[in-house]
């Protein structure tokens, strides 16, 4: 059971990881929520580094406690396209989940538009913390695999919109 019950922790920690989508279902139990902030570290990144590579194999989430970063993609023809712009105030801004779940390279770079700080879990010490409550463990993993499933679902969505435009296109109705 949880053993991590830290009243030393800073209530800005606690209120961003209860912003995180996938703790949602813990935001009430204080217990969980400091064993969840007892996985993080912490790290600053100047503004215009490079807080994910897209392409490089990558082992760590990233939840924003302050500034402002931008996601981009390369294209095909290898020039960056921005996707959107994130502020930690908004608030659950978090990049890298898919490395808490799998080994395999970044889907997208992010970038500190501002002088940055996060909390960092690295996946095998989420992977540890899953080990000793597999309850909690398994509860986060699900939810993370439905923001997965979602965001998969919007994407064959707007790649049939995007087929369908260009064979409309090719057609000449367009």
């Amino acid at each position: 059971m949880l053993q991590s019950e830290n009243s030393s922790l800073k209530p800005e920690i606690l209120k961003k990881l209860r912003e995180v989508k996938f703790f949602e279902m813990y935001s009430k139990d204080n217990a969980v929520m400091s064993s969840i902030a007892s996985l993080c570290s912490r790290q600053k990144f100047k503004k215009g580094a490079a807080i994910i590579k897209e392409g490089e194999y990558g082992d760590e989430l990233f939840i924003f406690l302050s500034g402002q970063i931008e996601i981009v993609k390369q294209t095909l023809q290898n020039e960056p396209y921005t996707i959107v712009t994130l502020d930690s105030d908004t608030g659950g801004v978090y990049v890298g989940e898919f490395a808490l779940i799998d080994n395999d390279r970044r889907s997208a770079t992010a970038i500190a538009k501002t002088d940055c700080e996060c909390l960092v879990i690295k996946r095998e010490t989420f992977i540890r913390f899953g080990d000793k409550n597999p309850e909690i463990g398994l509860n986060i993993t699900r939810a993370i695999a439905r923001q997965i499933s979602a965001m998969l679902r919007k994407t064959n969505t707007d790649v049939i919109t995007l087929f369908s435009a260009l064979v409309e296109e090719i057609a000449g109705g367009g």
